[in-house]
């Protein structure tokens, strides 16, 4: 008889994070039987199908060698403008719902610091949503990954001199795993240095892609209490304007996964 079909991920090492030179993994096409998948390139049109808007956010298809689209916000201050996947198909993985490893990454560029970038998985179109993202600081850029719930949040800063600069296209990325532990990316092509976030004169294989920020749920088989959201939530990208001055992303790809069975 032929051989039982493998269940493991056609993408070894995470469809949006951590394969080397590979941004995208070792991605062919997705198989729809182990994932749910938000891919948009912005190549035409119907890429913009896939989101709905936010705080009076507008987003366009802008003309550029592989396309890319641009993510206006409304003009009123602190008022999140973004567009999000518009059904809430994501899940933290638990025993209970036997989902597998959640992916987000975000390629993009916001044109001034003075407005905060948040782009991640949230429960709804908030300045302050539950859910898991990485949200900016007004001026300085610096980043932090954000785990919230209903009673609590976590913050995790970004290494120093892992941070946003206007008008610089910058690559984030989230991965969850199957015991809710959550890490963060930044630059994962090029490669930040694991944790430490200094990035490498030479390129050091595999290690240059892997997570700047670590954030675990169970460490050694203990939990630490991490204040996971246990909703389901919706993948976003947005900005929040801290003057009465609309904000512009300019985004090359937008992309969200959920394996639907632990690999």
């Amino acid at each position: 008889m032929p051989a039982k079909l493998s269940r493991t991920s056609r993408n070894p090492y995470g469809i949006t994070n951590a394969a080397p030179r590979q941004t995208m993994g070792n991605s062919g096409v997705p198989d729809p039987t182990w994932a749910r998948i938000i891919a948009l390139e912005y190549i035409n049109n119907n890429d913009l199908t896939a989101l709905t808007a936010n705080g009076s956010a507008a987003m366009a298809t802008a003309a550029g060698v592989g396309g890319s689209a641009t993510l206006t916000t409304g003009a009123a201050a602190n008022t999140l403008g973004a567009e999000a996947t518009a059904q809430a198909v994501f899940q933290v993985p638990t025993v209970a719902n036997n989902l597998g490893r959640m992916f987000f990454k975000w390629q993009g560029q916001i044109d001034s610091l003075l407005g905060t970038l948040q782009v991640g998985f949230v429960a709804s179109a908030a300045s302050a949503p539950q859910g898991i993202f990485i949200q900016s600081t007004v001026t300085t850029g610096a980043l932090s990954l954000i785990v919230r719930n209903g009673t609590g949040t976590s913050t995790f800063p970004f290494p120093t001199g892992l941070a946003l600069v206007a008008a610089t296209q910058v690559e984030l990325g989230i991965e969850v795993d199957t015991l809710g532990n959550v890490f963060a990316y930044f630059n994962p092509t090029t490669g930040a240095e694991p944790i430490t976030g200094t990035v490498p004169s030479t390129p050091i294989g595999t290690v240059a892609n892997g997570p700047v920020v670590a954030a675990y749920n169970q460490l050694n088989g203990s939990l630490q209490g991490l204040n996971l959201p246990t909703g389901a939530l919706f993948a976003s990208q947005g900005a929040i304007p801290t003057t009465a001055v609309a904000r512009v992303l300019t985004v090359n790809f937008f992309v969200a996964v959920q394996e639907v069975t632990p690999n």
